[in-house]
């Protein structure tokens, strides 16, 4: 049984991951995506810098204190922090249910637009991310 589990969790890991090219990103590059502010008690994402994919749905903003803030509205939203680690953001936040951890990549070698890498409920998921006010 143990096997059967782990070659479907194998097939369904590399058929998300398959699908995007994942690209390391430098601080050069993280510098664009972070607001240059630490993290207000309520972020206004319509004038902070974000990114959202909006069929998830999921926004997340980086804030130059480290911390993130994030809006999943089938859920709820948070905050936690961020940290730039062999080329990759990436994102830790506690909730009530589940620990919260993401990994941001660039989606192409100049990082014009992002990509996140996490496991939710049904799995591994990768989801290409449009920017909002970068």
């Amino acid at each position: 049984m143990k096997i059967i589990f782990l070659i479907l969790f194998l097939a369904v890991s590399c058929g998300q991951q398959g699908k995007s090219k994942l690209h390391t990103v430098t601080q050069e590059v993280v510098t664009k995506y972070v607001n240059e502010k630490a993290m207000p008690a309520t972020p206004n994402l319509t004038i902070d810098k974000s990114i959202v994919n909006t069929s998830y749905p999921i926004q997340i903003a980086l804030y130059n204190d480290g911390r993130f803030y994030y809006d999943l509205p089938r859920l709820d939203d948070g905050y936690g922090t961020w940290k730039l680690s062999k080329g990759k953001i990436e994102l830790r936040a506690k909730r009530d249910l589940f620990d919260m951890y993401i990994e941001i990549y660039g989606a192409d070698e100049k990082a014009e637009s992002m990509l996140i890498q996490f496991t939710d409920r049904f799995g591994p998921n990768t989801l290409r991310m449009s920017n909002v006010n970068i």
